[in-house]
């Protein structure tokens, strides 16, 4: 089973995560600050990491940078969750880093379907 860590501050949107990742088959550590976040990615190594690309406290691209930086968790597939999303260009900048988006307000079923791909593509990779 796959691990997904989940780091979003809206609690109601945090517990909507937790609840579609668990229907489908995933374990699931939730946190509403990246400065927890890390402590897990570092010990854990989730499979994928969803996340808001505007915390409150930090920036997400800013976290996924480091994240992309450290050999240990370079491969990790990571979604951004955006309420304001993006430029289409910084999109495609992140698209070749391997880290995908998802804009606010999002269909469940395109969220769904992106973890899937994102790990789908995660399980490929591994097996070369």
């Amino acid at each position: 089973m796959a691990t997904i860590l989940v780091i979003e501050e809206n609690l109601d949107l945090s517990r909507l995560f937790e609840h579609l990742l668990r229907v489908d088959g995933y374990g699931v550590m939730s946190f509403h600050h990246w400065q927890e976040a890390q402590a897990a990615v570092n010990a854990g190594r989730p499979d994928m990491i969803i996340f808001d690309w505007a915390l409150t406290n930090a920036a997400g691209y800013v976290w996924a940078a480091g994240v992309r930086m450290t050999p240990e968790t370079a491969h990790i597939p990571i979604l951004f969750v955006c309420g304001d999303p993006p430029t289409r260009g910084i999109v495609e900048m992140l698209a070749t880093s391997g880290i995908s988006v998802i804009d606010k307000p999002f269909d469940i079923f395109v969220f769904r379907n992106r973890v899937d791909a994102l790990l789908s593509r995660e399980r490929m990779v591994g097996a070369n």
